[in-house]
């Protein structure tokens, strides 16, 4: 009998374990599998964006070559070092602000692994011009450097921040348990800021001054929504070309309008 006991016990002691063991197994095997998943995602801030439907922007394509160069990168270069940390009213629960100008570089629960930011903003207006009928011809200069353009668009990056806040239930295995439950995990507060201008090859003039900036928040994100993404694209990827949704726009008209200026004057 108590051999039997003993055996019983072990038995138990056994079983615990081996549940233990896959639930570890489970966990490591889901944070993988979303590593892998997040990593597939595209990571440019190109959106569809409308094309303006007022009279002066619904005609035909200007015949002129334009040409689109890599913008000048003037963010602040901070990386996480404003980290704040705030205790939660909860006991047991905290969240952590870490802010980075620089998300290609560094962000703290999401990484942003893109192009240098200049570059895949620039890139993602020319593509965005070159869809909306503006003129005939579009060219990304760092891409086709060498090529003839009449007209070149201009950009300083002046802002990319990322605010992340972080949520944690407990340390350890803990929190990765609640994570896997699917609790918010991160939250996002981003601001952009982009100068553009438009320069006549012939002349070396500014002809014309725009702006892209604007804020977005982003909250509650769990590693499965991370891993997910928005319609295919990295959750950071995403805001950012959705401020720039609401103001290409604009943007596209008031280029049209300095275009054809220019081109009327020419002709007469």
């Amino acid at each position: 009998m108590y051999l039997l006991l003993l055996l019983k016990r072990f038995w138990s002691k056994l079983r615990s374990s081996v549940s233990c063991l896959n639930l570890f197994l489970t966990i490591a095997t889901g944070l993988l599998l979303g590593g892998c998943a997040a990593s597939q995602l595209d990571m440019s801030v190109k959106s569809m964006v409308p094309v303006p439907s007022d009279a002066d922007t619904a005609k035909a394509p200007l015949q002129i070559v334009l040409g689109v160069d890599n913008f000048v990168d003037l963010r602040p270069q901070t990386r996480g070092s404003d980290n704040k940390k705030w205790m939660g009213f909860i006991p047991g629960i905290l969240w952590i602000e870490i802010s980075s100008d620089i998300p290609e570089i560094y962000t703290a629960f999401s990484p942003f692994n893109s192009r240098p930011f200049n570059f895949n903003i620039a890139r993602a207006i020319a593509d965005i011009i070159g869809q909306s009928g503006l003129c005939h011809t579009v060219v990304f200069l760092p891409e086709d450097p060498y090529r003839h353009i009449d007209y070149r668009l201009e950009g300083v990056l002046r802002r990319s921040l990322v605010q992340e806040t972080g949520y944690y239930y407990g340390s350890g295995i803990y929190a990765w348990v609640t994570r896997i439950f699917g609790l918010p995990y991160v939250s996002y507060n981003m601001e952009l800021e982009v100068d553009l201008r438009l320069r006549s090859m012939t002349t070396n003039e500014v002809l014309w001054k725009g702006t892209i900036a604007g804020t977005r928040e982003d909250k509650y994100h769990n590693v499965y929504g991370l891993a997910r993404g928005i319609d295919g694209k990295h959750i950071i990827a995403y805001n950012f070309s959705q401020i720039m949704v609401e103001q290409l726009p604009d943007i596209l008209s008031g280029l049209r309008k300095a275009l054809e200026k220019v081109t009327l004057n020419c002709e007469l």
